[in-house]
């Protein structure tokens, strides 16, 4: 079973504050931005307020259109990037998004050395499912994805989008923004 401890989840939870803030500071309203990326409307508010996670996807999607992205960030303190930084042919931008996780976290693991089923004992599943979220076949949950970076003496966090190379707003375009409330 996943081991989430409170590093974990207080990592979770002050990304999706910063989601949160940062919709509110660019008077974003929730309907337009579950709309924007694809969600029913009141998900945006449920995933703010710690009701329900939001997958992995659409983490990455809500980040995105608010302008940031989700990196790995290393021991050291600096942004781990994967290799290439770039959409591959016929890569959505979805699957770049959990590459750009992904990818630093097994490189991280290769260098420690550590074995995939230990990852997983670490973290409270299969090697098997280390293994298929480092080759991006299956995400892990949202939740997960930080765990699994903090076992290795990483963490998740929010960057500006332009490390991507793709700028703000990047999917979609500009998300409309409301005169009050949101």
């Amino acid at each position: 079973m996943l081991e989430i401890d409170d590093a974990a989840k207080r990592a979770f939870e002050q990304v999706i504050g910063k989601l949160r803030s940062v919709r509110r500071s660019a008077r974003i309203s929730q309907a337009a931005l579950s709309h924007h990326i694809g969600v029913l409307g009141k998900t945006i508010s449920e995933w703010e307020n710690l009701r329900l996670d939001p997958t992995l996807v659409n983490l990455t999607r809500w980040s995105d259109a608010l302008g940031w992205c989700l990196v790995v960030i290393g021991p050291d303190g600096k942004v781990l990037l994967p290799e290439p930084l770039w959409l591959l042919p016929g890569e959505t931008r979805d699957s770049f998004g959990l590459r750009r996780l992904a990818g630093p976290l097994k490189s991280r693991r290769q260098d420690l050395p550590s074995s995939q089923k230990g990852l997983g004992r670490l973290v409270g599943v299969s090697g098997s499912s280390i293994s298929y979220w480092e080759l991006v076949r299956i995400p892990p949950r949202s939740i997960a994805q930080f765990v699994w970076a903090q076992k290795l003496g990483c963490s998740i966090a929010l960057w500006p989008n332009e490390l991507s190379g793709t700028g703000p707003y990047s999917r979609y375009g500009p998300v409309p923004r409301i005169e009050s409330g949101g």
